[in-house]
């Protein structure tokens, strides 16, 4: 089993910035290590709802279409998946049972490979840890004086 170098990964979480600014460089070390055409992250907010974005290699993170994302299940599995060609892998992400977010990797090349599956197992971890009790999205900015709309 080949090792995977998750102190790049690790250093970026460290980071004390909401995961909207940090996905972008995120899915470019992970783009780095596990070759694919995009990757989706789900993840639970404190409300009870889902933030997801859609990372594609060079391309900032986007809002998938809306009614494209299904519900967290009470019991997230580890799926590997292929249809029409599409190969997908599916994590869990957090700690317990639980799950508090989900991550997908999709690629049409290939199937992943055993090595790949055992590196997304453990960047999922890391994962798991980095991105929990964090803000999802950056504060609103404050008004200004002379601007309209409710204060911050």
């Amino acid at each position: 089993m080949r090792r995977v170098d998750l102190r790049p990964i690790a250093a970026l979480l460290r980071r004390k910035t909401p995961v909207a600014n940090l996905l972008r460089e995120l899915a470019d070390a992970v783009f780095a290590r596990v070759p694919c055409d995009g990757m989706r992250f789900d993840l639970t907010e404190d409300r009870g709802g889902l933030w997801s974005r859609v990372v594609k290699p060079g391309q900032d993170p986007e809002r998938p279409p809306l009614g494209s994302v299904a519900r967290l299940r009470t019991r997230e599995a580890f799926e590997v998946t292929d249809s029409d060609g599409v190969h997908e892998v599916v994590v869990p992400l957090g700690i317990g049972d639980p799950a508090t977010g989900r991550w997908t990797l999709r690629r049409r090349s290939g199937a992943f490979t055993e090595a790949e599956i055992d590196a997304i197992r453990s960047i999922a971890d890391v994962l798991s840890l980095g991105l929990r009790a964090r803000p999802f999205e950056p504060p609103p900015k404050p008004r200004g004086p002379f601007e309209e709309g409710p204060l911050v």
